[in-house]
């Protein structure tokens, strides 16, 4: 099992920048690897990334340094093993809101003692069981397989201060498109009622001593960091916006100045 960085960066006080991809290319995840990502979430819940496609995309991720997390489609074991039996580094889980719900996500994730997890020593995480002890392996498994919960209801933040006392949790990651949309603000992430939720759960989450993450528009991020958020992400799409925006703003600007 490989020594996860991204786990380690949090651990380091860092702040962590993903993109999302809901879509299978290896090339891609290599490409935003080379430009610098934290970490790539592939998403298994609303995009077409699936068990049969996700080895090479996570061989890219590693390749590049950056730590590939899978979003499952559900809480599951039979959803959530198979992505880390091909070498995921963790799963950022989505809907989840109790915590009971939250150590059903721990025990799919890990291993004896800390989880039921079924173990398979040959798989490609365990260096295909050419060196090394099973339990060596579930060992290190264990210590850097990353576990994120998504709140995305209004009950997960009503279920929070029983949520973070759970073992095992890294990163409880405030999804705020969702979370309006439980409120009756849909696609208003920056609602002030919906703002004062997130701040709310935030504080919790950083007084547990867990990693807080959120989805905010850019320009909050900032007010996110000063409030102790480390782990953020955005998506390809957006990526491939702004940037084709900003080149082609600037390219008819200067054919506009030329007559063109």
């Amino acid at each position: 099992m490989r020594e996860n960085t991204l786990k380690q960066k949090l651990n380091d006080g860092k702040a962590v920048f993903g993109t999302m991809l809901t879509f299978p290319s290896a090339t891609m995840v290599e490409m935003l690897g080379s430009l610098g990502y934290d970490w790539i979430l592939l998403d298994n819940e609303h995009g077409d990334i699936t068990v049969e496609n996700a080895e090479n995309m996570i061989r890219a991720a590693e390749l590049t340094g950056m730590a590939p997390i899978v979003r499952p489609i559900g809480n599951e074991l039979e959803f959530i093993c198979p992505f880390l039996d091909r070498g995921a580094w963790g799963v950022q889980v989505p809907h989840v809101n109790t915590a009971e719900e939250a150590q059903n996500t721990v025990e799919a994730v890990k291993y004896y003692p800390l989880g039921n997890r079924g173990i398979f020593s040959r798989s490609r995480p365990a260096g295909f069981g050419f060196s090394g002890s099973t339990g060596d392996y579930a060992e290190e498994a264990n210590k850097n397989t990353l576990v994120c919960l998504m709140l995305e209801e209004v009950e997960a933040i009503k279920n929070l201060e029983s949520m973070v006392q759970v073992e095992g949790v890294d990163v409880f990651f405030i999804g705020s498109g969702d979370l309006s949309q439980s409120m009756g603000y849909v696609g208003q992430q920056t609602h002030p009622e919906v703002q004062e939720i997130m701040e709310r759960g935030v504080e919790i989450i950083r007084k547990a001593g867990k990693f807080a993450g959120v989805s905010c528009p850019e320009n909050l991020v900032p007010k996110y960091l000063d409030l102790g958020v480390q782990y953020f992400h955005g998506t390809v799409q957006t990526l491939i916006q702004t940037a084709s925006n900003e080149y082609l703003n600037t390219m008819r600007k200067a054919a506009g100045e030329a007559g063109l």
